[in-house]
């Protein structure tokens, strides 16, 4: 008699306590129902990604200490820059790397990259052609080529 009216007082003690085992199958409480959320929001958050590839000019060009080069991630609609990396500057080919999270794609149109070659604030050369950002991340390597900027 004393063991069955004790079983309620510890197990409430044990809930109290903050027992976090099924008292059924030894289990955690809802260990499943976590893992398929946590499952579910990795997949929805937004994966860092990365597109690389070469800046190249047809002309013979003279490469001058003040010149840099800028790449461009921008929203091909509406022109707005997303992501811009600005770096020195040693001659063609050069080569770039635009680091960005797939978040920042916003409305899902069409990206795409642009590439200038400036000195000072004046643009010198610029890419005349629609370099739209690979879909998938193992061809994420672009050729850019630049002309005379007019």
């Amino acid at each position: 008699m004393k063991t069955k009216a004790l079983f309620p007082v510890l197990f409430l003690a044990a809930l109290a306590a903050g027992c976090s085992h099924c008292p059924l199958c030894g289990g955690e409480w809802g260990a499943a129902a976590r893992a398929r959320l946590a499952a579910e929001e990795a997949a929805r958050a937004p994966r860092p990604r990365a597109v690389s590839g070469t800046v190249s000019c047809p002309d013979r060009v003279t490469v001058l200490p003040t010149y840099r080069v800028r790449v461009k991630l921008v929203d091909l609609r509406t022109g707005e820059t997303i992501v811009a990396k600005e770096e020195g500057f040693s001659g063609f080919p050069w080569m770039f790397r635009l680091d960005f999270d797939a978040k920042d794609l916003r409305g899902g149109g069409p990206h795409g990259l642009v590439a200038e070659v400036l000195s000072g604030d004046d643009v010198l050369y610029r890419t005349d052609t629609q370099y739209r950002l690979p879909e998938s991340e193992s061809a994420a390597s672009v050729d850019l080529v630049v002309t005379r900027s007019r």
